[in-house]
């Protein structure tokens, strides 16, 4: 899928939401953090892909999983776009002059009570990223094509509060994407099928 197609395809079609988590039904409680994470969609001579980063195992929330570059949103950032661009080059040392955002997906409400506005963008194959190793362990990419068959996602039904909560899986390589991130790559890969 070329560039445009994508971008086309990401712009011309009404957003569903059909399928949601349980994780995603907390909903916005009074006291969710805001925050936006970059989904950088980068054109290679094999095709596109969507960069993830593998967060540090040292820090507080969430560490060692899989996730966009992002953050929460700083009393800094005019905008969710700001929160998404700055924590986006802190992470990664994004070069924010090489990316077009293309449009927001449907905000996301996390377990850890997190507001979270995915804004995909475009971002220039030249781009060379270096991983703030306060915060990120690796930086890797996955082929779009990949993401796009079934074949690599499932799910599993653990117990959260005592209630079965489904939980979205996505293997690649000797890496296991799940939780937010999964979700909102399986919205994703829903909305430009």
């Amino acid at each position: 899928m070329s560039p445009e197609e994508f971008a086309s395809r990401l712009m011309l079609r009404p957003f569903q939401d059909e399928w949601e988590p349980d994780y995603g039904r907390f909903g916005p409680s009074g006291n969710a953090r805001h925050a936006a994470v970059l989904i950088p969609v980068i054109p290679r001579d094999a095709g596109l892909h969507i960069l993830l980063t593998k967060r540090s195992a040292h820090l507080r929330s969430h560490p060692g999983q899989i996730s966009f570059p992002g953050g929460k949103h700083d009393e800094t950032d005019k905008t969710l776009l700001d929160t998404a661009l700055r924590e986006s080059e802190e992470e990664i040392g994004l070069d924010t002059r090489l990316v077009k955002p293309l449009g927001w997906l449907p905000q996301f409400h996390t377990i850890s009570h997190f507001t979270m506005s995915p804004l995909v963008a475009l971002v220039d194959g030249e781009q060379q990223f270096i991983a703030n190793d306060g915060e990120v362990d690796e930086i890797f990419e996955v082929p779009l094509d990949y993401l796009l068959q079934k074949k690599h996602q499932f799910f599993l039904t653990p117990k959260w509060q005592g209630k079965p909560s489904k939980v979205h899986f996505i293997k690649y390589q000797d890496k296991v994407i799940w939780g937010a991130t999964a979700a909102i790559l399986q919205k994703l890969i829903r909305h430009i099928k």
